[in-house]
């Protein structure tokens, strides 16, 4: 079985990257083949990321400024925050962070500065779809993970053990330079940053958090798929958030009861950071209640980010067609199990 540190042994990396690269290359879905083509693009400008980051130090002067307004949307894995940050990056007026900060990950003005005034939001028809939280398009936003890594580390099932005064320093510095480049409210999603919901809260000042919850039995049943398209089937290892450095999945009976076991100490560990932010600082989406309402999930975002963040309604796009929920991972003897597991664990202990 598995613990979070495993995830940075050279083996258990390349055997991921052997499935993932399976999976692309086997999936007829553009969001999948996008991946590589973020890749790709990510690896040949990498000199001129350099080049644009070092003349960005040299003669662009901006002050750090934590006032920045960032909207975390986050969630455990399999929540559906990544629909919904989608959705939320169509209709509302803000910046996201994802696919062309992954490519230009160092640099954070002049290229932002340039470009942003030629993103263009896709139509609020199109097919949401994204692979694993890489969504198509270039500034389409995402889960960005080679930015995030520069101050928290490749390992992304853990929360870092330590952030340096220096690298909330940088990460302070790439959120406000790249808030002068865009002059509007940056919105990003990252699962990982579920875990660090109190650490951008006090290096914010105007913090916002879309806090996305789901059933439980879809979480852990589509986590439990995760691992397999991960790892392969049979594969002991367990994908997705870890609460801690000691959760170890051989603690448990298998891989369904350990899924389930990660789910509600993380769940747990998501409602203690809540219990510490102000009223005004975040809102929980339930997926289910999104999926079948989203323009009642528009209207409660609106009143919740009005006393927070200055952004124009004129410019937001509601929208009333509902999204249609997935039943293809829909197993009634895993779904089963996964109850007895919840009731097992879930149970006060005598």
């Amino acid at each position: 079985m598995s613990k979070g540190a495993d995830f940075t042994k050279c083996k258990i990396r390349l055997k991921k990257s052997l499935f993932i690269f399976k999976k692309i290359l086997t999936n007829f879905k553009p969001a999948a083949r996008f991946v590589l083509w973020v890749k790709f693009l990510q690896f040949i400008f990498i000199p001129f990321d350099f080049i644009l980051f070092f003349a960005e130090r040299l003669f662009v002067k901006l002050k750090p400024n934590p006032n920045v307004p960032v909207i975390f949307v986050v969630g455990l894995q399999r929540t559906g925050s990544t629909l919904v940050s989608q959705f939320i990056e169509q209709t509302f007026p803000f910046h996201p962070i994802g696919n062309f900060n992954t490519i230009f990950k160092r640099s954070s003005f002049i290229l932002h500065k340039f470009f942003s005034r030629f993103y263009k939001k896709m139509p609020h028809n199109h097919n949401y779809q994204n692979f694993y939280g890489i969504s198509p398009g270039i500034f389409t936003v995402g889960d960005s993970y080679e930015l995030w890594d520069q101050w928290f580390g490749n390992n992304h099932y853990l929360a870092p053990g330590h952030i340096s005064e220096s690298q909330s320093t940088q990460l302070i510095n790439y959120f406000s330079s790249l808030y002068s480049a865009c002059n509007k409210p940056l919105l990003t999603k990252n699962n990982r940053n579920a875990l660090l919901i109190s650490y951008f809260n006090k290096l914010f000042r105007n913090a916002f958090f879309i806090i996305v919850k789901r059933d439980p039995v879809a979480v852990i049943r589509s986590t439990i798929k995760a691992s397999e398209d991960f790892f392969g089937k049979g594969s002991n290892l367990l994908w997705g958030l870890y609460p801690n450095n000691h959760f170890e999945t051989n603690h448990y009976e298998n891989i369904i009861e350990a899924a389930t076991a990660q789910y509600l100490e993380l769940d747990k560990l998501l409602d203690e950071q809540i219990k510490k932010l102000n009223a005004d600082s975040y809102i929980i989406i339930d997926y289910k209640e999104f999926c079948n309402h989203p323009s009642k999930t528009q209207f409660e975002l609106i009143r919740c980010l009005k006393s927070k963040i200055e952004f124009d309604e004129d410019e937001i796009t509601i929208i009333d067609e509902p999204f249609e929920i997935s039943n293809r991972l829909n197993n009634n003897g895993l779904d089963k199990k996964i109850v007895e597991y919840l009731k097992k664990l879930q149970k006060p202990n005598k």
